[in-house]
């Protein structure tokens, strides 16, 4: 074997084991998104679940009569203070980093 020709294998291994690494991070970055785009998915059913509850614990939900125009918005408020309220226990870091913001604003005062 030439040197020329043993150069060009050589390239050529490298090429592939460069090639395998590619398709190795490249399935890598998409098993992080996939897995990411589940978590984001599971957190908006949570969401969505405590936010039924809310409308539960407000009593709208299941059979009441039709709400008049002026109440929706009413309405609307309770079940928001409601699913915030518990929104607060079940992730309470959340309300934390709020407060750090609030009292950041209050110090630009």
């Amino acid at each position: 074997m030439t040197e020329n020709e043993f150069d060009d294998e050589a390239e050529g291994v490298e090429h592939i084991h460069s090639h395998e690494h590619d398709v190795e991070e490249a399935l890598e970055e998409a098993l992080e998104l996939d897995t990411q785009s589940q978590i984001f998915l599971e957190m908006r059913r949570q969401n969505l679940d405590l936010l039924k509850i809310a409308s539960e614990v407000a009593g709208f939900q299941g059979p009441h009569p039709a709400l008049r125009p002026g109440d929706l918005k009413n309405a609307m408020k309770t079940i928001w203070d409601i699913y915030s309220e518990f929104y607060a226990w079940i992730d309470p870091e959340e309300d934390d980093d709020d407060s750090d913001d609030d009292d950041e604003d209050e110090d630009d005062l």
